[in-house]
This record gives structure tokens, sequence and C-alpha cells, in this order.
């Protein structure tokens, strides 16, 4: 028996039958998450398999721009080892901006087709080794939040090449990859002049349900959210301002009083063509503030 395999018996002994049994072997299979506190990141363990591997296939409907740049300069290295990839993508839902095909298409070292299904929604990555395969399958797509923020759940499994869930993987990643559409500037050019962002129709902006944003405060809730008394007296002299002929306001108000509910009341109440809203995200600054401007 090989040190591979007996490795690979003990840790799924261990991941599957008995948790107790002592071993430090490599092939473990693990939930993988995002964990600020204990600096745990999917991204991570993409990135490790990425550095080892012989060859990658990618299987993700959305990409973003942000997504590939953390991949970028990890598959350049690839590139100058002479290691190659293939990601299947897809135009599901306009989610994934013409751009991010523009940006797929300069990776000389990667393959890259447009699924041809309807509903295309998987998220895999296959990573082959020298006799092995590394499977990480889940929830993650290839974005910077599903990657390093979001609450994601991915499985990671290590199979020898001669196992059948690899091959299975295997199997219907290749029937996939021949059912897509190669992806080339003919392809792009087509889907610019189709493509729509997801929260425009006719240039008008629609209030949509953000199912990742809003799990705690539905849309028809926050809708009903009434303004404190603090922002009565500033909406009430917003108005005052405004009906004065004047086109500058400025609010000043203590940490807590509700200043960012205050400005959505204000573009509620305004509905205007145009808004830009300027907050920072950085912690512990000694400014606090938010801006807002009505056009």
């Amino acid at each position: 028996m090989s040190a591979l395999i007996k490795d690979l018996e003990l840790s799924l002994r261990q991941g599957f039958i008995d948790k107790n049994i002592p071993h430090l072997g490599n092939f473990k299979p693990r939930l993988l998450v995002n964990n600020k506190d204990k600096n745990e990141y999917v991204l991570t363990s993409l990135i490790e398999e990425l550095e080892t591997c012989e060859t990658f296939f990618f299987s993700v409907a959305f990409i973003t721009e942000s997504g590939l740049a953390m991949f970028k300069s990890h598959l350049l290295d690839l590139k100058e080892k002479g290691i190659k990839g293939r990601i299947i993508t897809s135009n599901y839902l306009n989610f994934n901006k013409p751009k991010i095909f523009h940006e797929l298409l300069k990776l000389t070292n990667v393959e890259v087709r447009i699924a041809d299904v309807k509903g295309f929604h998987s998220k895999g990555y296959i990573f082959k080794h020298i006799e092995h395969y590394s499977l990480i399958v889940g929830s993650s797509n290839l974005t910077q939040d599903a990657l390093k923020a979001n609450h994601e759940w991915n499985i990671q499994l290590t199979s020898h090449e001669n196992g059948e869930i690899v091959d299975h993987f295997n199997n219907q990643f290749e029937e996939m990859w021949e059912m897509s559409y190669p992806l080339n500037q003919e392809w792009i050019g087509a889907y610019e002049k189709i493509y729509v962002p997801i929260s425009r129709n006719s240039q008008v902006l629609e209030i949509q349900e953000i199912q990742p944003l809003y799990q705690v405060n539905a849309m028809k809730d926050a809708l009903k959210i009434k303004p404190n008394k603090m922002q009565q007296s500033a909406l009430a002299g917003i108005a005052s301002v405004r009906d004065s002929g004047q086109e500058r306001a400025l609010i000043i108000s203590a940490t807590g009083t509700g200043k960012t509910y205050l400005s959505a009341f204000e573009i509620r109440a305004y509905q205007p063509k145009r808004m830009l809203f300027i907050v920072h995200r950085e912690p512990r600054r000694i400014y606090e503030g938010n801006i807002l401007v009505i056009k």
C-alpha cells in the first residue's frame, strides 16, 4: 500500500467514521467557512490548492472583477510554470458583467467557456495533483465576498485519481464543457448588446430584494420604518432649506442617532433622479459621518 493511499484511508476514516482517531494526515475532509476572528477563509484553501496543482477546473456561475483579481498573481505564477486550467461560467441572471469576460479572456493559460444550460448555478473547484484530486464544492462563487466575507459552507474532499467520486466530478465537468460556448470577443460583443444590469429595467432604477443583504430587514419591513424625533426635525429642516431655494444643507448629529436612516428617509421623500451616498468603511476613524448628494 502506497503512503498516499494509507494517508487517504486514515484521513477518510477520521473524517467520516471516528473523529477521535489520532492522525495528522493532510487529506481529512474539511468544512470551509469564512471566519475573520480565526483568520480562516475559503480563499486560502483555493490558493493553497492552486499553488501545488498540475491543472485545475472551475465551474462557477458568478465571477466578479474583485474575485478574479485575488487569483491573478497566482494564475500568472502557474503560467510561468506551464500549468493551464479551465473555467466554466455563465451569463445567468446577467450577474456577470461584460468587463469580467474581457478580463477572463486575458488569461492566456486559462480556457473559458460559457455554459449553455438554463439555470446554471454550480460552484465547484477541482484540482488535479500528481496522484490525487482535491475537490471544493459548496456555496461559494468566484467573488470576493463569497471567498472572504460571506457566511458560506463548502466541503473540501480529497480523492485518489482512481476514486469514483472524482471520476463522477470529472465526467460532469467534461459533459458541461462540451455543451458550453468558447469565450471569445465575438461572444462578448453579442453579450454587451443585450446586457442589462440586474438593478435596472428600461433605465429606471427599481426596488429589488437582494437576498444576501436583507435576511434580517426584508424590504417590506424596511419600508415600514418611521423617522425618530431627530430625523423628523432634520427632515423638516432640509425641506425648509430646499423651499428657500438653497441647494446645500449640512446635518450634524451624534453617532448612533440615525444619520444613515435619515438619508434614506430624505431620498424616499424627495425621490431624486440621481443621488450619491458616500460613507467610509474603515473602523476606528476619528471622523464619523455620511455625505449625501442629491440632484
